[in-house]
């Protein structure tokens, strides 16, 4: 089986490591590797380093890290190498880093895949500073849209009235994400490790009066479309593949759950940089139905040419 990976992402300064921290204290009956892609003033725990072996730290509660310095797959080849020691992997990204760079290898590697399944793209916030993030950084916009789980934290700076603002605004940037209120020593952490990436919001279950949605905060755009007709996975490949090779100019994430023909599973879609990832998801349910949402998250995104180009991806009516 392979081992279950948890990124772990957010700005600099949004509380990841001390987040880190507490699911190590509050997991402590799991073993963790953990890849740190910095070591910073406030690191893992230095009460928690018992030795060193090469570029490997053991722990005292015997979790493994180490520092991400040069290269993910010589670290995932000596983890595989000690898969026995550990359950769980969780790699924890630089303030400034795009999470996607970090997941394509566990998303578009066969190898990797068979080794490492990613679960779950966490992402901190920090409550007194999102606004002013979302519109000065890109870096910040690219990992709130490609997280699974966005948690708020820090909200003892901030007036109680302001937290639903920003989890609307959240919500409104990536609708495919679970948004969570934690602050330091009061993390959801079980709710956030029980959250994955093939997992489709309540709301976006429901049939839809319109086919697409447009939300904008700034610049910042997010247009979610909705199906009733089946997909051709072929067509869908290719055109998508196409489109964000040569022409998604400002898109920073696009994901979806498509309804494909002759298929029972419902497909978990979406983009990792500039490639495009496919896998099998959850059986869609019987009675359930049938319903595909699609989402990107860019800046200055115009709907109707995206509309074009997915209704050119659905499956041909059969004829009789």
């Amino acid at each position: 089986m392979p081992k279950p990976v948890t990124i772990l992402t957010g700005f600099l300064g949004a509380g990841k490591t001390t987040f880190l921290n507490a699911v190590l204290a509050h997991q402590s009956d799991r073993k963790f590797a953990i890849i740190e892609n910095e070591f910073g003033q406030e690191n893992i725990d230095n009460e928690l380093i018992t030795r060193s072996d090469g570029d490997l730290i053991e722990m005292n509660n015997g979790c493994l890290c180490c520092t991400l310095n040069d290269n993910l797959y010589e670290i995932l080849t000596e983890l595989h190498k000690r898969r026995d020691s550990f359950g769980e992997l969780i790699i924890e990204t630089t303030g400034i880093a795009d999470p996607a760079g970090v997941a394509l290898p566990f998303l578009a590697d066969a190898s990797v895949g068979r080794a490492f399944e990613l679960k779950r793209v966490i992402c901190l916030v920090d409550a007194q500073l999102l606004e002013d993030q979302l519109r000065d950084t890109a870096e910040a916009i690219k990992q709130i849209s490609f997280s699974d789980v966005i948690i708020i934290n820090k909200t003892d700076g901030v007036a109680p009235d302001y937290l639903p603002k920003l989890k609307t605004i959240l919500e409104g940037i990536n609708p495919f994400a679970l948004i969570l209120i934690g602050s330091q020593g009061q993390y959801p952490i079980a709710e956030a490790f029980a959250t994955e990436r093939t997992r489709v919001p309540e709301p976006m279950q429901a049939t839809a009066e319109h086919r697409h949605h447009h939300h904008a905060h700034g610049d910042i755009v997010s247009l979610s479309f909705r199906f009733s007709e089946a997909f051709d996975l072929d067509l869908f490949s290719n055109r998508l593949t196409a489109f964000l090779v040569f022409q998604a100019v400002g898109v920073y994430r696009m994901k979806g759950i498509l309804s494909v023909a002759g298929k029972s599973q419902k497909i978990v879609v979406q983009s990792v940089g500039r490639n495009l990832s496919i896998e099998g998801g959850p059986h869609w349910a019987e009675g359930e139905e049938r319903v595909s949402r699609i989402v990107f998250i860019g800046k200055k995104l115009k709907a109707p040419g995206y509309e074009k180009m997915l209704q050119q991806c659905l499956s041909a009516p059969a004829k009789v």
